[in-house]
């Protein structure tokens, strides 16, 4: 089963646990009616990283405060989503991005959509156009997915006239804590791979605060793998929705399941 692939360039512009493991669900800054129930999309892995399946309500236990919130029930997240896929600075051969990204298609259901696209400019404003793509599409599970990252000229001790340096990875750049807001008040999971050889904190704190992953992977040879694997975490998800009457707040979830090792949340917007 292969999910259906859309290819396009990008035009950027300036839009703008074990037993008891507990996580802070991140917040969303937008407000809704008070009649609608909270809905959380989260994740829960294994000490491996592989998702752990088949949880029920009973395993599921949702604080405030101290106070355990009423939890109104719990369910799969739809397994059927819109990816779109940034390519920026990926230093893989043609071929193993072309494996890796077969192996990450069909890891998803035949339904879902693979829209790839290249970077024509600032990467931050990428990400930003693909936040405002993919709400207008009303997606029901929308994910972006980087592919590579950043890179600037490396200095070079030669002469300029000789060379002008190479790029280089380097960090996302920009307002982080803004881009994250903005992808959990539309309910946008953020994910990433790169090969680079040197830190991306900014792209591991935005993927944490937008309830997914960055993965640094050491050779190329890595990508296929590390594709798959989220794939299968974002087809093995669940969504858990509380009392309209909890009171407003940051929620702290916890799993009884013994393997159950990292949970990580985000809330989803509220249906109107």
């Amino acid at each position: 089963m292969t999910a259906p692939i859309n290819t396009g360039h990008w035009l950027p512009g300036r839009c703008l646990a074990a037993a008891g493991f507990v996580v802070v669900a991140l917040s969303s800054s937008s407000t809704g009616s008070a009649q609608t129930p909270t809905r959380l999309l989260v994740t829960v892995l294994d000490e491996a990283g592989a998702p752990v399946a088949g949880l029920t309500r009973d395993e599921f236990t949702v604080r405030l405060d101290d106070v355990e919130l009423d939890l109104a029930g719990v369910e799969p997240a739809t397994t059927t989503m819109q990816v779109v896929a940034i390519f920026e600075g990926l230093a893989v051969t043609q071929q193993q991005l072309t494996s890796a990204l077969s192996q990450f298609i069909e890891s998803l259901d035949d339904a879902s959509i693979v829209d790839m696209q290249s970077v024509d400019g600032e990467l931050d404003a990428a990400i930003i156009e693909a936040i405002v793509d993919l709400s207008a599409r009303a997606a029901p599970r929308p994910v972006i997915l980087m592919l590579g990252q950043a890179s600037e000229i490396a200095p070079s001790s030669l002469p300029s006239s000789q060379v002008r340096g190479r790029r280089r990875a380097t960090d996302l750049d920009g307002d982080i804590d803004g881009l994250a807001t903005s992808l959990r008040e539309h309910g946008i999971l953020f994910y990433g791979v790169s090969t680079a050889q040197v830190p991306l904190t900014n792209f591991k704190r935005l993927a944490a605060g937008a309830g997914g992953d960055f993965h640094t992977i050491a050779a190329p040879r890595d990508l296929s793998g590390t594709m798959d694997a989220i794939g299968r975490e974002l087809g093995t998800q669940y969504i858990l929705s509380f009392s309209s009457s909890a009171p407003a707040g940051i929620p702290d979830i916890s799993v009884s399941r013994p393997e159950a090792s990292t949970v990580r949340a985000i809330p989803l917007p509220r249906i109107r």
